[in-house]
């Protein structure tokens, strides 16, 4: 048998594997001793469940860079990797704004700044304040909205001064609904007893 029929195990999964499964890291510089299908899981996990684009070698701890993750991803992964790159991107710029609708998903950089507020979305033409970062407040300056946000803002400490007490202890507001004065805070790691009056 030739070189490319040997076997080495995954230092993750353990199996037994072709040594073609073991793709070179090149930013590490080192043969890989986990398998392309566990990096690749790795890869994966790091984009869903933590939205993480700087993934690090499972062997050597080192960031893979941009090759090596197209080296050895998945088309799929790839592609979620290479639009959580752009969006990225895009968010650091100040002037762009995603779309307000729900179901579109695009976004676009707004040159006219706050002196033109109102945005249109060039892919679904949903329109959106600028300003707010809100879908368009209809019939309302940008000065207008203002104050009723801040009416609103105001009528909840309002609400949260008249109806609740802070816990003494650590702070979280806590609502009385009826019975004796005597409260317990429900936070756990708090528990802290005291007297409503």
């Amino acid at each position: 048998m030739g070189a490319s029929y040997s076997t080495a195990k995954c230092s993750i999964c353990i199996e037994s594997r072709y040594t073609s499964e073991f793709k070179k890291i090149l930013k590490c510089n080192h043969e890989s001793v986990t398998c392309q299908q566990c990096v690749n899981k790795h890869i994966e996990s790091e984009l869903n469940n933590k939205g993480n684009l700087n993934i690090k070698c499972l062997s050597c701890n080192k960031f893979m860079d941009y090759n090596d993750i197209q080296n050895i991803a998945r088309k799929e992964v790839l592609e979620r990797y290479d639009r959580m790159l752009v969006n990225k991107a895009l968010g650091g710029d100040p002037n762009f704004r995603w779309c307000k609708n729900g179901k579109c998903g695009s976004g676009q950089i707004h040159t006219g700044g706050h002196d033109a507020p109102i945005m249109r979305c060039e892919s679904c033409g949903q329109k959106s304040c600028y300003t707010h970062d809100v879908p368009w407040h209809a019939d309302l300056t940008c000065s207008q909205y203002d104050k009723i946000i801040e009416n609103e803002e105001r009528a909840t400490q309002n609400f949260l001064a008249r109806e609740t007490k802070a816990c003494p202890k650590c702070g979280v507001r806590i609502t009385k609904s009826g019975g004796c004065n005597h409260m317990t805070c429900r936070i756990s790691s708090c528990k802290h007893e005291f007297c409503w009056l």
